[in-house]
């Protein structure tokens, strides 16, 4: 069928080293009708846009996020003074140290996305410490994690009346992996807002199976999933209604890691490297695992048919404004946007 989404974006950090690469606003909507693509998933990075992102360009915002965030929001602080240098490095890290610190740019970007008359709004749904993200083990557990992200959803949900939907997406750390149905019915009913759904990050999924290889593979999984959850009678395809289109086959790399960590090899000493220095280190492995690259193969536009998303971006990694302008344009004509 290959249908075309209404809501077509590429994502687009609002912070100087993006916007510095466009001359005006009219150079950005240039830039991603290129990819047959019609606005942008913004995320907030505290900088000004410099005047260069209208309302009409903004199809969704994705909201702020903290990857570690479950023992600041519990009250452990006896473990968070172990992850970070010092206790005033984390109460200045998170902004405070009481709730509201934490739900503050929560509501300054769903204010934003309010106003500024976003469609839709992401949620990242997941838990990860520096030093669990090469050990593959978690204190918290997927169910934890998810009850604790649905208190936060409720809290800011119920503070004031919204326009746009609000999407929760799947990583492939703690918290809602779309591996396990019985936790997706849990995430999203237990949400208690009416325009409510799924944002599936693609590639996210693809990081959840380190035998994948092939983009073909990847759509074979993907499928699997979508199976798995309709067989449980969970309307799947009816609560996703964005993806992230994202291919990322970053399997090999996780499978190295972990046999040089269990070897002994290339091994971190943690507590000798200040918090920092690891947050960056941290960093570059995830970007190994996810990957972020154009999805085209066999299957791609059958699946995405699938699904049937409102909300499609293309978010996909750059390293150069010329090579990302060209990723827009092989993965928009391979979908037929163009």
């Amino acid at each position: 069928m290959n249908t075309k989404p209404p809501y077509r974006s590429m994502n687009f950090p609002v912070y100087a080293g993006m916007l510095n690469q466009f001359k005006d606003s009219n150079d950005i909507e240039n830039y991603y009708h290129q990819g047959g693509l019609n606005g942008l998933e913004v995320i907030l990075a505290g900088e000004s846009d410099q005047g260069k992102i209208r309302p009409d360009m903004v199809n969704g915002v994705h909201l702020f996020f903290h990857i570690f965030w479950m023992d600041f929001w519990l009250g452990d602080y006896s473990r968070l003074d172990e992850e970070f240098d010092s206790r005033d490095q984390w109460v200045e890290y998170y902004g405070g140290m009481g709730r509201d610190a934490y739900l503050d740019p929560f509501r300054r970007d769903l204010e934003y996305a309010e106003k500024i008359g976003a469609k839709y709004v992401v949620f990242h749904v997941n838990e990860v410490t520096l030093r669990e993200s090469y050990l593959y083990r978690y204190k918290y557990s997927n169910r934890q994690v998810i009850d604790a992200s649905l208190e936060v959803i409720n809290i800011l949900m119920s503070e004031r009346e919204y326009s746009f939907d609000f999407l929760v997406e799947n990583l492939w750390w703690s918290g809602f992996t779309v591996k396990e149905p019985h936790l997706t019915r849990r995430l999203v009913e237990g949400i208690e807002y009416e325009n409510k759904g799924i944002m599936l990050d693609l590639g996210h999924y693809m990081n959840t199976n380190s035998r994948l290889r092939t983009p073909e593979q990847a759509v074979e999984y993907l499928h699997r999933m979508l199976d798995k959850h309709e067989a449980a009678g969970i309307p799947i395809t009816d609560w996703i209604k964005g993806i992230h289109l994202q291919m990322s086959l970053g399997g090999q790399y996780k499978m190295n890691q972990k046999k040089a960590w269990k070897s002994k090899k290339n091994r971190l000493n943690f507590d000798e490297i200040p918090f920092y220095d690891l947050y960056a280190l941290a960093y570059q492995h995830a970007e190994n695992i996810d990957l972020h690259q154009p999805f085209i193969g066999e299957g791609v536009k059958e699946l995405i048919d699938r699904i049937n998303p409102r909300y499609v971006t293309f978010e996909l990694r750059q390293k150069s404004k010329d090579e990302y302008e060209k990723f827009i344009i092989d993965q928009g004509r391979f979908l037929g946007y163009i």
